[in-house]
């Protein structure tokens, strides 16, 4: 069940930043590429926040910050691909 809730929280928030970074939909122009840098460091940070929930005693909470955390790194090295 915690892994479903990752996944379901990295595919939404991948989605959201789509949309409203690189769909066309919200804003005419996309954003630019430096974006992927500070996407990147936020992913990271979310990460280190999941660790810090599994060993400080809540668990349940990991997930959510797990999903956060693939959803927007990931994004921000699908941002750095040549499309």
């Amino acid at each position: 069940m915690p892994a479903l809730r990752t996944a379901a929280v990295a595919v939404g928030i991948a989605a959201l930043l789509w949309l409203r970074l690189d769909s066309g939909l919200v804003v005419a122009e996309r954003a630019a590429p430096l974006v992927s840098l500070s996407l990147g460091a936020l992913g990271v940070l979310f990460g280190v926040g999941a660790w810090a929930m599994r060993v400080g005693g809540y668990p349940e909470r990991a997930p959510l910050l797990l999903g956060l955390a693939i959803g927007v790194a990931g994004y921000a090295l699908v941002r750095l691909l040549p499309f």
